[in-house]
């Protein structure tokens, strides 16, 4: 499988799991925009990729407000005039209180950063796959949102959103081979994770580089059949 002279964007592409995604569709030979918010983060990124940077195109973007992710896809479009994939990664935990504790802040950030960014995205891009009758959208949503526990009531309600929201768009889409999947991972092994949760059994963690090729193969042409699946990724968690 190939991804050669594909057109991707990939949000949170310089996350711990973003990372790991971004440098193999880079090796796979797509060409990726990364909207990015931190500066530093993404030099440093880059700088670690070698030849590989050389097709990847960053942008500043906040993919929570719609000015600026018309802008990304508008810009995406007019210089290589098509977008094939979209991964929606930009996503982020917050929790430790019972619904009746959560500030409403918090709500609408979890809703914001893990559900509106992939909203906002999605729409953006969905015209234009259309356009060409062909493209993938691939969403990151968590097993919370299928194992419900206590005191992470906003995280574990906006991923689940997302399982719902990558559904409707897979049947909106089905007609124009535009495939939409969702994936759910446990625990994801990053540096981040490891520093909240220092005293965690590290090795149960699903690991980035296990995640990607599943993320790879919903980004494929071999992924036509398949649409509106949520597919566990759990590692031993």
């Amino acid at each position: 499988m190939s991804l050669e002279n594909k057109i991707a964007i990939i949000t949170g592409g310089t996350g711990g799991l973003g990372k790991a995604i971004t440098q193999v569709f880079l090796e796979k030979g797509a060409q990726v925009v990364l909207p990015y918010r931190d500066q530093t983060l993404m030099e440093e990124f880059a700088s670690q990729l070698g030849k590989l940077k050389e097709r990847l195109a960053p942008m500043l973007t906040d993919v929570t407000h719609e000015d600026e992710v018309n802008k990304l896809v508008a810009k995406t479009v007019e210089d290589w005039g098509r977008i094939d994939i979209l991964i929606n990664l930009t996503g982020g935990f917050s929790g430790g209180t019972t619904i009746a504790e959560t500030p409403e802040s918090t709500w609408n950030f979890m809703m914001d950063l893990n559900l509106k960014s992939v909203f906002l995205c999605s729409k953006a891009v969905l015209p234009q796959m259309m356009a060409q009758r062909w493209g993938r959208i691939v969403n990151v949503s968590s097993r919370n949102a299928l194992r419900i526990g206590p005191r992470s009531g906003a995280y574990t309600v906006s991923k689940a959103g997302v399982i719902t929201l990558t559904q409707v768009m897979a049947e909106e889409a089905k007609d124009y081979n535009i495939c939409v999947n969702a994936i759910l991972p446990s625990t994801i092994d990053t540096e981040a994770n490891r520093k909240v949760m220092p005293k965690a059994d590290f090795s149960r963690w699903v690991k980035p580089e296990v995640i990607a090729p599943v993320i790879f193969f919903l980004a494929s042409e071999e992924c036509g059949p398949l649409s509106g699946a949520t597919i566990p990724v759990y590692g031993r968690a």
